[in-house]
């Protein structure tokens, strides 16, 4: 029989596939800890010696500046993992912050060190992982660089889009102020690119709910480049 820590691992994209030996080896050190809604995991700064894998809830992984200017970079959503750049470096690069109540699964460094050596196809992925982060921030930066507030915000839509179970339509469920960090600009300008996109018919908004429903991502799609 296998424990709870073990069938978690199994689910997690990064770690799919990976023989059942080095799921077990990976389980029997994961440590579990909780945090409430508002919690920081870490700080911009901090030095961090854990990696961590999400089971529930949701985590915000943002930067900011000595004035409170913050920028939204991800979400870290249940089974999604975080802080593997961290570990390779002194200090935290951004902040980590609980938006929904969450548990996690947390591992030393030295125990993850010592769990990618037992193969290099888990170097592999967690290097893919990485890259994939890193080019997301690298797009976010070319976007603040190079492009407005209606084609950064296209963006993050067609990030953050999913299939909404009860009615089959492609929805954000993102809130107006979650848009705003993440595309890097108040939140009243957000709203006032969200009802060009409203008005052109691009996107709509659900009754009685706050997920944005995307009509034309095509639209989107065009407005990014």
């Amino acid at each position: 029989m296998h424990g709870p820590e073990f069938q978690f691992l199994k689910s997690i994209d990064v770690l799919a596939g990976l023989d059942d030996h080095l799921i077990r080896f990976l389980a029997s050190r994961l440590h579990k800890k909780g945090f409430k809604r508002g919690e920081h995991v870490f700080f911009q700064g901090d030095a961090v010696s854990q990696f961590y894998f999400l089971e529930m809830g949701r985590v915000e992984i943002y930067k900011s500046d000595v004035d409170g200017r913050k920028l939204t970079l991800w979400f870290i959503e249940p089974r999604g993992v975080f802080c593997l750049a961290t570990l390779h470096s002194p200090t935290a690069f951004a902040s980590a912050r609980v938006v929904e109540d969450a548990m996690t699964y947390t591992i030393e460094k030295k125990e993850l060190d010592a769990f990618v050596a037992q193969s290099g196809e888990i170097a592999t992925r967690l290097v893919q992982c990485m890259s994939k982060k890193m080019a997301t921030y690298s797009s976010m930066l070319e976007d603040m660089t190079f492009k407005g507030t209606t084609s950064r915000l296209a963006r993050v839509l067609l990030e953050y889009q999913k299939k909404d179970q009860p009615s089959g339509a492609t929805v954000c469920a993102l809130s107006q102020g979650e848009l705003a960090a993440l595309v890097g600009s108040c939140r009243e300008v957000v709203a006032r690119s969200l009802k060009r996109l409203r008005d052109e018919g691009v996107v709509s908004s659900q009754p009685q709910s706050r997920l944005l429903v995307i009509e034309q991502p095509d639209r989107l799609k065009a407005l990014c480049e």
